[in-house]
């Protein structure tokens, strides 16, 4: 594919936000809280906009950060950022610390790493309202273990990364219809749920319309485990991951919920230079260039924080291919 193209797909996407900026660092809508900003000083430091991105820190620090290190201030948060509740603090932690914002970053991951389970490493979806029996899943888990990696928290990464392998390894009937990616009471992988909530629980094969995300963060943060420890374990949890994702709906790198996915295999491609990665990273990358909008968004306003974020690294996995 033409690397040209992601390139200007992450320089119209951070045009976007950038006029997206108040005058006292905010993201608008202020009104949606986290949900608006979680992931934008990673993306803008990403795309070397760290003055921009240091006026949205010091905002966050002087309204959405308490004294537990939380991001408690100002709105509260979303349904489902409530319900996932390490996703958020863990891409705030991933760009505050990149950006040396350390008095943000420090009690940010300070908190978040109170949120990880003593015993599996996993770490608690329902943030400090849980419990250690209560359910830990690989979305917050991978999110989370990539904030350890970012902070240089490396123990913590690997039970993360533990916890990730142990959720593969142990998948009722071995993966063969179901990818389950939550557990509760420890080690109890959980495989009964409400129809309606699916997604939140497990990916089926065949099925189109889920959330491919889920297994790209877990492949992408064991790639990176990878290369940060040299261990086998985790690149071979990668490829778990990503091989179920390839029995999912013929969506699997189209919609809204592939943008991770893409993430995962441009780590996994950077790690191991399988072609197989390469063309799905491929894939994903197509997907979201051709849905991009003129205005450098995505029809979701906040996919053009992660749409930076994923095309980024896309781009810089491919280039390394090359």
């Amino acid at each position: 594919m033409d690397l040209r193209n992601c390139r200007q797909a992450t320089i119209q996407a951070t045009k976007w936000l950038l006029s997206q900026q108040t005058e006292d660092g905010s993201i608008k809508p202020v009104e949606h809280g986290i949900s608006t900003f979680h992931k934008v000083p990673l993306a803008l430091a990403i795309m070397g906009q760290g003055d921009r991105a240091a006026r949205l820190c010091a905002w966050i620090a002087g309204n959405s950060l308490d004294e537990e290190g939380d991001f408690t201030q100002f709105f509260p948060r979303s349904e489902l950022h409530e319900r996932f509740y390490p996703w958020t603090n863990a891409w705030l932690v991933c760009g505050a610390q990149r950006l040396g914002e350390f008095g943000l970053s420090v009690p940010a991951l300070d908190f978040l790493l109170s949120l990880q389970h003593p015993t599996t490493g996993g770490f608690l979806t329902a943030g400090p309202a849980a419990g250690v029996n209560d359910i830990q899943d690989a979305l917050s888990t991978a999110a989370a273990g990539l904030a350890c990696l970012y902070g240089g928290q490396i123990a913590a990464a690997e039970a993360a990364g533990r916890f990730l392998l142990w959720l593969w390894e142990n998948q009722p009937g071995g993966a063969a219809a179901h990818l389950y990616y939550t557990a509760q009471a420890g080690t109890e992988i959980v495989t009964e749920f409400d129809p309606d909530e699916a997604d939140y629980f497990a990916l089926q094969v065949g099925k189109p319309e889920q959330w491919y995300h889920v297994p790209g963060m877990a492949a992408g943060f064991l790639a990176l485990l990878y290369e940060a420890t040299g261990q086998p374990e985790y690149i071979d949890g990668t490829h778990g991951y990503l091989q179920f994702v390839e029995s999912c709906g013929a969506d699997r790198y189209t919609t809204d919920k592939s943008a991770f996915l893409g993430w995962g295999a441009a780590l996994a491609y950077r790690a191991t230079g399988n072609a197989n990665y390469q063309r799905i990273t491929e894939a994903v990358a197509e997907g979201l260039i051709q849905d991009q909008l003129p205005n450098g968004t995505w029809l979701t306003g906040t996919m053009a924080m992660k749409g930076i974020i994923v095309v980024s690294q896309i781009l810089q996995s491919l280039s390394l291919g090359d």
